[in-house]
């Protein structure tokens, strides 16, 4: 049985653009990918509505994507696989936050989960570094996020080369999956099932 960590934000929680509601376990990414990958696997999803890669809201601790990743690896571990999807609450909750900080809070938590498994003697895990999905810009008010969308772009080159850098798997939700018009950013629930698909596909064709 290998276990998989999805570890997020509201898109790995499964947040509705529609009403804020969560996704039953039919619709979310998470568990999409699950029933593709089949019983082998077992699923962990610890995905927060606001969290963030960088401390960026100091009294929500739950939301600082490093430093809960801190105090929770060890409830998770050991895993076979932990998927990272955050950075897009950076971009649109501080505009001082640049791709390298960003970058640099996902490398700390990868630190993480692998000096907890080498700790307590686990192999460590494979890690997926997932960008963001591609933000929609039909939503209305589009003009006064021009600042966050262009930075929004350059995360999954960022990504890519902390993938490299730090010998993770990267995948690119963005090359299959964008938001919804309501809000730009949460996923409609045909996009978090195809989500769940290509995740599976790519999980099954590069780890073994």
């Amino acid at each position: 049985m290998k276990k998989i960590l999805c570890y997020g934000d509201s898109n790995t929680w499964g947040c509705s653009p529609a009403d804020s509601s969560r996704y039953d376990d039919k619709t979310r990414w998470p568990m999409v990918m699950a029933s593709r990958l089949g019983e082998d696997y077992t699923i962990i999803e610890d995905g927060l509505n606001g969290r963030t890669v960088l401390n960026l809201s100091p009294v929500n601790k739950t939301a600082n994507g490093i430093e809960w990743i801190s105090s929770e690896v060890n409830n998770y571990i050991p895993l076979d696989i932990a998927i990272i999807s955050l950075g897009l609450n950076d971009v649109f909750i501080s505009e001082e936050s640049s791709l390298v900080e960003i970058s640099n809070g996902i490398e700390k938590i990868i630190n993480i989960i692998r000096n907890s498994h080498i700790t307590c003697g686990f192999k460590i895990p494979e890690i997926i570094i997932m960008a963001p999905p591609e933000f929609n810009t039909g939503i209305e008010g589009i003009q006064f996020f021009e600042l966050q969308i262009n930075k929004l772009k350059g995360l999954p080159e960022a990504y890519r080369q902390l993938s490299l850098k730090k010998n993770c798997l990267f995948f690119n939700a963005s090359e299959y999956v964008k938001g919804s018009i309501l809000d730009g950013s949460h996923l409609d629930s045909e996009n978090h099932i195809l989500l769940g698909e290509k995740t599976a596909e790519f999980i099954l064709s590069r780890i073994k």
